[in-house]
């Protein structure tokens, strides 16, 4: 159990990992070659994805209930004449945790409704010391990205597909996974691509407050991050969990929703 005295040390753990999806599948590039390109895997159908999902997650670090993250397809609209969905989560420290360290994390992504790759990205970051404004726009076709931070810009290339920290949970959630197969798909992570790869390894039947008994699909990632997606048209993320220097962190699905 994590003594609250330490809690200020998870500062230098970029306490950012409340943004549980991304921390997730947070990998470095591994050799790409004996893995199959999820780009070219198989699309779920029917589609998982609905307009209107809300999804909120408690968190725990080291067994301490640290804060929240509330995920959510808010509209589909157009940006550019293009078809998107819009995209928002909110991970934020509670009441108890915040008096130790409070952290604000604000993501918004626009993504194409037929293949889901991003189009523009946003995140907003808030720590005691330390903020960050982050802006992206995708250029995939021209295989570029523009990359601002606090006003900072720089073009990035990007290859095709490319997803964002925000992105990448629903796109990895539309497609058909192979119990026994690895993945691998680039993403933009802070403003670099690398290639997460991931691993289909087993299924499993938990019991969540959520949704009840159901049968999930365990992911690994070549850190030992782990993620459970329910294995029905849904694919619902329901538990994540990650090492820390400080203790496992832990990401529990508490509520489904869907705005009217």
């Amino acid at each position: 159990m994590l003594h609250p005295a330490e809690i200020p040390r998870l500062r230098r753990q970029r306490i950012g990992t409340l943004t549980l999806v991304c921390l997730a599948f947070w990998c470095s590039p591994l050799g790409a070659s004996t893995h199959l390109s999820l780009l070219d895997a198989k699309d779920l159908d029917p589609f998982p994805l609905k307009v209107g999902e809300i999804l909120t997650y408690t968190v725990k670090i080291a067994g301490i209930s640290a804060g929240k993250q509330v995920t959510e397809v808010v509209q589909q609209t157009t940006i550019d004449g293009i078809d998107v969905y819009r995209l928002t989560s909110e991970s934020r420290t509670n009441s108890v945790f915040s008096k130790f360290y409070n952290f604000q994390d604000l993501k918004e992504s626009y993504i194409t409704t037929d293949q889901l790759y991003p189009v523009r990205f946003t995140k907003n970051l808030e720590e005691p010391s330390y903020q960050a404004n982050v802006k992206v726009n995708f250029f995939c076709e021209d295989g570029v990205a523009e990359y601002s931070k606090n006003e900072a810009c720089k073009t990035i290339k990007v290859p095709m597909g490319t997803q964002d920290e925000l992105s990448m949970v629903y796109f990895v959630r539309s497609k058909d996974l192979k119990v026994g197969r690895t993945y691998t798909f680039p993403v933009l992570i802070k403003d670099a691509v690398q290639d997460v790869v991931l691993t289909a390894y087993r299924r499993e039947v938990m019991k969540t407050e959520a949704l009840g008994r159901v049968e999930t699909i365990a992911l690994r990632t070549s850190h030992g991050y782990l993620i459970w997606l329910t294995n029905d048209e849904r694919r619902f993320p329901v538990r994540i969990e990650a090492e820390t220097r400080v203790g496992k962190l832990v990401g529990t699905l508490k509520t489904v929703d869907f705005a009217e």
